[in-house]
């Protein structure tokens, strides 16, 4: 991994580990469905991505005291799932993942309050409204980090102050890509 890169992700580690990582659709998508069966990555969804590149994120989001997420990845994120799988698999998935949508998610998840937070049009149109969310709970006190595999978000986020890290770059460090 470049020196650079390696040192961002540590001060960021250092920075963020108790407060938690905020991650985007598809890093949670593959994050979770590597966990659940990790003959599931390179698939449906997730052709972008290898064994090693989920591993990648497992070891980096584990470090994190807590992953953090707004209701519309989670939503995103479920829609994508269901996708994925089908079935008795889907039921599974679903029954193992049930938790994380309810208002006491496990401990070590956290939903992002966006209430009174203003979307940012700039972005909003561009980019939609999920990634609008990201923003906006980005920018909100207190400052957070995000996981995101999203050039455009990431982008846009970066481009106005806030803290991110791209995925992709991450593997292209790693020599993943």
């Amino acid at each position: 991994m470049n020196q650079g890169l390696e040192a961002q992700l540590t001060d960021y580690l250092r920075r963020y580990r108790n407060d938690g990582v905020l991650l985007d659709t598809n890093v949670l998508l593959l994050l979770w469905l590597s966990s659940f069966d990790p003959s599931l990555v390179g698939g449906k969804r997730l052709e972008k991505y290898s064994h090693e590149s989920a591993a990648l994120l497992q070891h980096y989001v584990s470090q994190f005291g807590r992953v953090l997420t707004t209701h519309a990845i989670l939503t995103e994120t479920s829609n994508l799932a269901a996708l994925v799988l089908g079935g008795r698999r889907k039921k599974e998935l679903f029954t193992q993942l049930y938790p994380y949508f309810g208002a006491n998610p496990p401990q070590g998840f956290h939903h992002c309050s966006l209430d009174g937070l203003e979307l940012i049009e700039d972005v909003f149109v561009p980019l939609g409204f999920t990634d609008a969310t990201v923003v906006a709970a980005l920018l909100a006190p207190p400052q957070r980090l995000l996981l995101t595999d999203d050039l455009d978000l990431y982008l846009a986020a970066v481009n106005r102050g806030a803290h991110a890290l791209n995925f992709t770059h991450m593997c292209d460090a790693a020599g993943l890509l």
